[in-house]
């Protein structure tokens, strides 16, 4: 897992301390912080929208060692589980969200919308991310082959450029939410978002004063093409990437009338480009991942004035998938006896579309204009 520490490291070096060492991740919650109340009213029906809208999880631990968190992929994570059937189109994202299924889009000629956002969170805002916890929810793929895959997304630094270290706790950094033109709706500033991340993880540790340039560009135009972004990094700021390319397949976003969560969900293809060991040739990793984010509007009990937004709470569901060129090696099975596995086309089948990998999130936004 592209987590802790080191840059370049996948999981074929951990792989003699699998059988020994396991890591858990548990929640914690902060006793400094402030009396909060979430805003609830009687339930009543959502409003839900797919892919032409204009387009989980608790407080963290301190952070350990890369080596003892990936030690411990094999062995049980968080209570994070997965629907391996697919979901149907009239479904609500926040019912599949609580029944954890992450199940793949399945992609269609149709190009999604750039995503739209609550008025609430127009502003910007100082984003607190820590990392919740992790599991392997998928029933056809082993968990040991799944360590040693460099492709599947997290496990190297870089490979989820929304969390580029994915175990990583107290990272701070700046977001923004704008319009575009007066009384339009409101939109993520996705170029100074992916800047401000990628900026905030990999100088971790380091003083304001201090924070070395990682990022020369985010080259992003909505009103052109609002599913495809490339973030060009600093020569020699990772040994993982020099150049990052996405491409949005699907989004989905729906909004809870009972308390006012805003839920929206993404899928995305990720290519990966970074110095090759031949010259004139680069590496290239694609990942395929898709995240899946809530935000609930926090009111502080002794703000006079509820009716501005100060604090928002972000639960962030992020499923990795096996590249479907990998699903038949990942998904062979060991017959008894101990012989060689087996491939099991049936089962490869499913692992094309089942989450490999569950990472949960929690990020707490403070406004700061």
């Amino acid at each position: 897992v592209g987590l802790l520490g080191t840059e370049s490291r996948t999981m074929t070096s951990h792989g003699a301390s699998l059988a020994r060492v396991g890591a858990r991740m548990a929640s914690r919650t902060d006793p400094t912080a402030k009396p909060t109340r979430c805003v609830r009213r009687a339930a009543v029906p959502t409003r839900a929208s797919r892919g032409d809208n204009a387009p989980s999880t608790s407080s963290s631990l301190p952070a350990p060692s890369r080596r003892a968190l990936l030690a411990g992929l094999t062995a049980t994570g968080l209570a994070l589980s997965a629907d391996a059937e697919p979901a149907t189109a009239a479904e609500l994202l926040s019912k599949r969200l609580e029944r954890k299924d992450f199940s793949k889009p399945v992609f269609n000629a149709s190009r999604p919308k750039a995503q739209t956002y609550p008025d609430w969170l127009e502003g910007e805002w100082m984003a607190t991310a820590d990392f919740a916890g992790y599991s392997f929810p998928s029933k056809t793929m082993n968990p040991k082959l799944l360590v040693k895959e460099p492709t599947i997304p997290g496990f190297q630094k870089l490979s989820l450029v929304y969390l580029p270290d994915v175990g990583s706790n107290q990272v701070r950094y700046p977001v923004r939410f704008a319009r575009r033109e007066p009384g339009g709706p409101v939109y993520e500033d996705r170029a100074f978002n992916l800047d401000a991340v990628v900026t905030g993880y990999l100088n971790q540790g380091v003083g304001p004063t201090m924070l070395k340039k990682v990022v020369d560009e985010v080259e992003y135009d909505p009103t052109k093409d609002p599913n495809r972004i490339t973030v060009r990094l600093t020569s020699g700021a990772s040994v993982n990437a020099e150049r990052i390319e996405l491409f949005t397949n699907a989004r989905e976003n729906e909004t809870r009338d009972s308390d006012g969560t805003f839920f929206c969900a993404e899928a995305v293809r990720q290519v990966t480009l970074g110095y090759g060991r031949e010259y004139g040739t680069a590496r290239v990793i694609n990942t395929d991942y898709q995240h899946v984010w809530t935000f609930t509007p926090v009111y502080d009990s002794e703000t006079d004035d509820s009716s501005r937004v100060e604090r928002v709470k972000v639960s962030l569901s992020t499923a990795g998938y096996a590249q479907p060129s990998d699903a038949l090696r990942l998904s062979a099975a060991a017959p008894i006896g101990g012989a060689a596995p087996v491939p099991q086309l049936g089962a490869a089948g499913n692992a094309a579309f089942e989450p490999a990998v569950l990472y949960s999130h929690t990020i707490t936004l403070e406004r700061a204009s």
